[in-house]
């Protein structure tokens, strides 16, 4: 009889063997080096790189990738931090040649929903070459989204509000779904969440409510300094970084 699978992040961990559960795959770390020395080679804002490259080095290497496991809430926290704070430093240092910031939009918003829903959101459970297709794909599609954004907003600043503001829209909603909804969407996690004395809809919940401050949060944080960056009349943000590094 063949072994039962193993997702990627491992076992869901009881909430006392949390902490212990740091990942130091070989093929992650050879990955996260590649990863590096690309940054090394392309970045213009070497700050940026650093702090991108190490917040994408932590959300697989720490605690939180099994947490993600268990906790339906823990893996929309890192899927946040993935999409609204790892990936614009990303493209402040290294910014995808792209100016087309509603396209991109888009596909951010089709990637996002899709890989929530629940037969995607199962998949990636049962399969390693889906689980990293899910990760690597909404990094990707938020990296080249920011880059639109910062490439343009100076010049065409309409623009880039309102593929910020259709972004935060398309995550308010999905948010919303999320808490108000009534039935679990992913069952994987009612087997998961005993031990961290809550239901699965409440797990859910939770992700919903993540998703909508924190995401909320970062968002409006952008906008403000995108909006003063524009009423300041100053050069794109990656330009003026790159003039510091």
């Amino acid at each position: 009889m063949e072994d039962a699978y193993i997702p990627f992040c491992g076992t869901p961990p009881a909430p006392a063997d949390l902490w212990g559960r740091w990942l130091f795959d070989p093929l992650l770390m050879a990955g996260l080096a590649a990863f590096a020395l690309v940054l090394v080679w392309k970045a213009r804002a070497p700050r940026a790189a650093v702090a991108g490259w190490v917040l994408v080095a932590l959300l697989f290497v720490s605690p939180l990738c099994a947490a993600s496991m268990a906790l339906f809430s823990a893996r929309v926290a890192q899927h946040v931090l993935l999409t609204l704070v790892a990936a614009p430093l990303l493209a402040l240092a290294a910014p995808a040649p792209v100016r087309m910031v509603m396209p991109a939009a888009i596909g951010f918003w089709l990637l996002f929903w899709g890989w929530h829903a629940p037969l995607p959101y199962a998949a990636t459970l049962g399969s390693d070459l889906i689980y990293w297709a899910m990760h690597l794909s909404l990094l990707g599609a938020a990296w080249v989204l920011w880059s639109a954004i910062f490439r343009v907003h100076a010049s065409q600043p309409q623009q880039a509000l309102f593929g910020l503001a259709l972004t935060a829209a398309q995550m308010s909603l999905l948010s919303a779904l999320l808490v108000f909804s009534t039935a679990v969407w992913h069952g994987w996690h009612q087997l998961t969440v005993a031990p961290y004395g809550i239901s699965a809809l409440a797990d859910q919940q939770l992700a919903g409510a993540v998703m909508w401050s924190a995401g909320g949060a970062l968002m409006l944080a952008v906008v403000a300094l995108l909006v003063r960056s524009v009423l300041r009349g100053g050069e794109p943000a990656m330009t003026r970084i790159e003039g510091k590094t």
